[in-house]
Order: structure tokens, then sequence, then C-alpha cells
């Protein structure tokens, strides 16, 4: 059986439909957990109509428990922030890795912050980053 590598990519929610691009170019066994950059997902849906509320709650835990659940977590950081979401699931993958030795933390574009030079791991294009996933 193949092991599938679970993925958690973070980035800008207005990059949302190019990263969503980009994390469809990653190998076939790359599981990516990430729903927030998907258009059909019910959930961003409803959270249009709900930003502090209960569905605002629940995706930020399904967005912190697929963070836990990763084995590779991407930083996508072309276009500015807006919400300092990126910046939070950041964090949550430093303390992890800090803890348990994963998940593996990989930073794609310029930096934005003191923190995001922490990860050791840097590539400056998507295309750079898939160059060296290629097995």
């Amino acid at each position: 059986m193949i092991h599938s590598l679970k993925v958690y990519v973070a980035g800008s929610f207005g990059g949302r439909h190019r990263i969503r691009a980009e994390a469809l170019k990653l190998p076939k066994d790359y599981n990516v957990l990430s729903r927030w950059f998907t258009d059909d997902d019910f959930i961003e849906k409803a959270w249009d109509n709900d930003f502090a509320g209960r569905v605002a709650e629940a995706m930020a835990m399904g967005d912190t428990y697929a963070i836990l659940e990763a084995d590779l977590f991407i930083l996508d950081t072309f276009e500015p922030s807006t919400t300092g979401g990126r910046d939070v699931e950041l964090g949550i993958a430093h303390a992890l890795r800090l803890r348990t030795g994963k998940p593996r933390i990989v930073h794609i574009g310029p930096y934005r912050n003191i923190f995001q030079t922490l990860v050791r791991e840097h590539y400056s294009s998507w295309e750079e980053f898939l160059q060296h996933e290629k097995p």
C-alpha cells in the first residue's frame, strides 16, 4: 500500500484561486487537507454569513486539526495577508514541529515577517518547490 503524504497549504485568502491551482500540481500521492481555498466547500459558503460565529469557529478548528495531522505544511506568501490566518497557522505548525519534529515546513514566496525566517526550507516559486519534490 502506498502511503499518502498529508499536506496543509496556508496562504492569503485573496490568493486562494492561484494557490488551489498550485496545490493541484502536487504529486498524486500528496493528500491536500486544506479546504479554505476550495470554492465548493459548504463551510466556506456558510462562513460568508457567520464570520464571527459558530461557522468561523468550526472552520478554525477544522484547519487546526488538519495542521496537526499534516506531514508537510506549505506556507505561500505571495499575496499580503488581510486576515492573519496563515500566520496563526504557521505558528501552530512551528509549535508542533518543536514538540514532535513534524510537520516538515516549507515557505514559498517572499518573507513578510520575522517568524517566516524560522522556516529553513525556502523556495522563491512553486515551480522551484515542485521541481525539488520530483522523485
